[in-house]
């Protein structure tokens, strides 16, 4: 890891939120929603000493003595959820949209090569605020973000020196001959080192996950297949990476974008699937059966318009051309709920839609709900769902005894109205109040 982003990262000292110390908080939620069974329930009150969830009960089950030890928070207003969980983030990565030419990765290039690593620590660390204060607390990020940035990154915030949501981290994504850098003349190709390990066999698979777990990465990334570029893992390189990750408990989840690179990530022993914008009924019903995760990177109809409109500003049809592309990702989604695949939500935020840091995050629950999916299936995806794509399922996504107290609140019609999660009121992190 290069020393610039430590000394950079110490800089954001001064963005770091005041930290208010540890105590007891009594919260009143009006409508309070529980991940387990998808519900919704009313008059409840959650108990919160320090970092922890104490209790989650009725308001009348507490004591005279309970609610005078305890600060009271009241958020009967508004409904409260465990805080959100994007598990496909690219928090040092972001791609603008050039009319005429929408290349993808071809901006990676230009930031590997005229931005560098000190833009990168500043940007992700702008970015991993707004996403806690939008009520995002807890993240996957999956690479694209130099050499272990996102785990420096990670540090920072865990250390105070940087607001911003807990982080599981992939470090440098495995992937074969070119990674996904386009257009690379051979003499260049060491530019691909600096973004991804290229794997060359099944023997060098296999030390590429001990590299990175030696540098703190606690998720293992792969790309399956390696889009825009040709090139793929082996099923064989695949089970290899697989099985080394496992030795150390730690997942795997691949990129993998067609139905090919799908079947032989989850042949491989993958645990999840990030995309996944094409698959074969089989398919999907193979990943029921061996319980590997999908992360639909989707997003919503204002984000796929404004690609559209940014992108193509003269072409009238550009933007019901996108749609058509988004309906048909709803009946896969749909497909695969179907089918029984088990759904996490991840938004692969790293286009510049020239919205609010974290927004094009949280729009990807839209986009599951406007491909008809009903509300607390949806949020079930961002917390409950998310919290086992990250191994943290019996630490977030719940609000229960002993989880970390991850609480937020949004618009009380989140019940009905999918928008209200844009409109955040209150944000606890561990136990700490962030927004209020």
């Amino acid at each position: 890891m290069k020393k610039c982003f430590f000394g950079l990262l110490l800089l954001l000292s001064g963005m770091v939120m005041a930290q208010n110390p540890h105590t007891t908080y009594l919260i009143k939620a009006g409508k309070l929603f529980d991940s387990e069974t998808g519900e919704f329930k009313t008059g409840m009150v959650i108990l919160v000493k320090d970092q922890r969830i104490e209790a989650v009960k009725p308001e009348q089950e507490v004591t005279e003595a309970e609610k005078s030890g305890y600060t009271v928070v009241d958020l009967s207003s508004y409904a409260v959820l465990p805080g959100l969980i994007d598990a496909h983030t690219h928090l040092l990565y972001r791609e603008v949209i050039h009319p005429g030419n929408t290349v993808q990765s071809m901006d990676l290039i230009k930031e590997l090569t005229t931005e560098g690593d000190a833009y990168r620590a500043l940007y992700g660390a702008a970015r991993a605020k707004a996403y806690l204060l939008a009520g995002i607390t807890a993240v996957q990020d999956l690479g694209n973000s130099g050499q272990y940035g996102d785990i420096a990154l990670r540090r920072a915030i865990n250390e105070g020196l940087a607001p911003g949501p807990r982080m599981r981290c992939a470090g440098r994504g495995l992937a074969s001959e070119g990674g996904q850098l386009p257009g690379l003349i051979y003499k260049h190709r060491d530019i691909v080192d600096d973004e991804y390990r290229i794997i060359k066999g099944p023997e060098d698979a296999i030390q590429a996950v001990r590299e990175n777990i030696t540098q703190g990465a606690d998720v293992i990334k792969i790309y399956a297949n390696n889009t825009p570029n040709n090139t793929m893992l082996s099923v064989d390189e695949i089970k290899a990476i697989v099985g080394e990750a496992h030795r150390y408990g730690l997942r795997v989840t691949a990129h993998a974008t067609d139905n090919k690179a799908v079947y032989n990530a989850v042949i491989g022993g993958v645990d999840g699937i990030e995309h996944g914008y094409s698959m074969d009924d089989t398919t999907m019903q193979l990943m029921a059966r061996k319980g590997t995760i999908l992360v639909p990177t989707d997003g919503d109809s204002v984000t796929f318009v404004r690609y559209a409109q940014i992108a193509n500003p003269d072409d009238k049809s550009a933007a019901a051309n996108v749609m058509g592309f988004r309906r048909y990702l709803g009946s896969r989604l749909r497909a695969a709920i179907r089918d029984g695949v088990m759904v996490a939500a991840g938004s692969d935020d790293y286009v510049d839609f020239k919205l609010p840091f974290s927004e094009p995050s949280k729009r990807t629950l839209i986009g599951y709900a406007e491909s008809g999916v009903p509300i607390p299936r949806v949020l079930q995806f961002a917390t409950i769902n998310g919290s086992r794509q990250l191994n943290w399922s019996r630490e977030i996504g719940v609000l229960k005894r002993g989880y970390y107290a991850d609480i937020i609140a949004v618009d009380g019609d989140l019940d009905t109205d999918i928008h209200a999660i844009l409109k955040v009121h209150f944000v606890m992190k561990g136990g700490q109040v962030v927004v209020q």
